[in-house]
């Protein structure tokens, strides 16, 4: 396999670090075709404004489909499926990428979970369960797609970026497909029938800390870019200090031909990452075995879920209650039957309505994914919670308020290291 080309560029202003990342790759005129049909797929998984860095910059959207109209496409579509339980259209307004995508004069914005008109693509020699997936039309009949993730933080996947923004371009059953077998390697079944031409990756104000949710932004101020995924990828793990033996997904991509990961394989053009450099904090790297107090029983359970019950876990230790509810069960995601040695009682806690059948037999939370509180509440207070009651909203904010002054204290140590 030939070396991959993989651009990094820094500075402040998204238009110019667009249109210097794509130059150091030969031009846009030389990656989008004139009078072609592009669509571009940012991260917008979740309704959070654009401060948290939960989704992708409105500013690198905006600059994105600028730079992209000089190469005279046709046109210039934004299209998304937002994360299981999530509405595309919040999600995409309230991170204000829609109305930077409108400013910016892109012709079309398409909801993905919302589209009727749907192909059935077999996976050939797939790596994981996922043997045929359902992808819509003008998805497959385009002639550029451009895929624009931002770094943050993952439960499920300790990070995502280009190779897993591609899983929003799949409507919620197959979402959940790939969440109920070897997510990994359902990521690269995924990229063997639908290959984005580019990736433009968000590097500008990235997040560490307890991504998707409960996201850390630092101020790295880069754009990485490139056609090959896989060598993006890698290339921005090497720019925040994360080891690639670490990420699960690169031996299914390198077995894929997916594209190239080692130093020696890709070449750099710009900014080297020793250049750019800075450690970024992923306390997802140990999994749910940091948390070793508590008996987590998480196979099958979706990254929503397991994102949430990380988030609860540190959300225990702010509000004092870790060691007070250390011992306890927790199950999330679907099971045929109760784990072996788990006995039914308080101190079992049950998560998502995809457990509803065992409701009754422990404290329950129901949802899919549940209410952030949820999980937490019956946690502490030892009884189902399904739905929201009169205090809800002020018992939210006592809490959030704890958890901003522990995270924090967190912050704060780290940065005097």
């Amino acid at each position: 396999m030939s070396k991959s080309i993989v651009s990094i560029v820094k500075g402040t202003d998204a238009e110019k670090l667009v249109h210097e990342a794509l130059s150091l790759l030969g031009g846009v005129d030389s990656l989008i075709k004139p009078n072609s049909i592009v669509v571009i797929k940012p991260n917008a998984g979740h309704p959070f404004p654009p401060e948290t860095s939960v989704n992708t910059s409105p500013a690198v959207v905006s600059a994105v489909i600028k730079v992209l109209r000089k190469a005279k496409p046709k046109q210039i579509i934004l299209a998304e499926a937002s994360a299981i339980g999530c509405d595309t259209m919040e999600s995409l307004e309230v991170s204000g990428i829609r109305k930077a995508a409108e400013d910016a004069g892109v012709d079309r914005i398409i909801d993905i979970k919302a589209e009727k008109d749907l192909i059935s693509l077999p996976i050939r020699d797939a790596r994981s369960d996922l043997t045929r997936v359902l992808l819509p039309r003008f998805l497959i009949e385009a002639d550029h797609i451009v895929n624009l993730p931002i770094f943050k933080a993952h439960v499920s996947v300790i990070f995502t970026c280009a190779l897993k923004n591609i899983k929003g371009v799949v409507q919620d059953k197959v979402h959940q497909q790939m969440h109920l077998t070897n997510l990994a390697e359902a990521l690269v079944d995924l990229w063997s029938v639908i290959k984005p031409d580019l990736s433009i990756v968000d590097m500008i104000r990235p997040a560490e800390g307890f991504g998707p949710h409960a996201t850390s932004p630092v101020d790295f101020g880069c754009i990485v870019a490139g056609k090959d995924p896989a060598a993006v990828d890698a290339t921005v793990c090497r720019m925040v200090g994360l080891d690639i033996k670490k990420v699960d997904y690169y031996k299914p991509a390198r077995e894929r031909g997916i594209g190239n990961i080692d130093e020696d394989q890709i070449e750099i053009r710009g900014k080297r990452p020793k250049e750019v450099f800075k450690q970024l904090w992923l306390p997802y790297l140990g999994g749910f075995e940091q948390w070793p107090e508590y008996n987590i029983y998480a196979e099958n359970a979706c990254s929503s879920c397991q994102s949430l019950l990380a988030f609860t876990m540190e959300k225990l230790k702010s509000l004092g209650e870790y060691e007070k509810n250390a011992g306890i069960s927790i199950l999330i995601g679907p099971k045929k039957k109760l784990p072996e040695g788990v006995k039914p009682g308080k101190d079992l806690i049950i998560i998502g309505d995809c457990l509803r059948k065992y409701r009754g037999q422990g404290p329950f939370a129901s949802g899919c994914p549940s209410l952030e509180p949820f999980p937490l509440w019956a946690i502490i207070d030892r009884r189902d919670h399904t739905e929201m009651g009169p205090d809800f909203r002020d018992r939210m904010a006592a809490d959030a308020k704890a958890f901003d002054d522990y995270l924090a204290k967190i912050l704060e140590t780290r940065k005097r290291r």
